[in-house]
């Protein structure tokens, strides 16, 4: 699954899910966001521990 695809089913998953894990799904989602821009295509298998904030 690409960083797109994942971004693309959180976002039709808002309309399903309760409002009280709204937040939690736009923060997984910027997240996501974040990653792609930064060039991280598969950040599970990334290492992420030198990167910066």
């Amino acid at each position: 699954m690409t960083n797109q695809e994942a971004v693309k089913v959180l976002k039709e998953l808002k309309t399903y899910c309760a409002a009280n894990s709204l937040d939690a799904v736009h923060y997984a989602i910027a997240v996501i966001e974040h990653l792609e821009k930064a060039g991280v295509t598969k950040p599970l298998e990334a290492d992420l521990s030198k990167a910066a904030n």
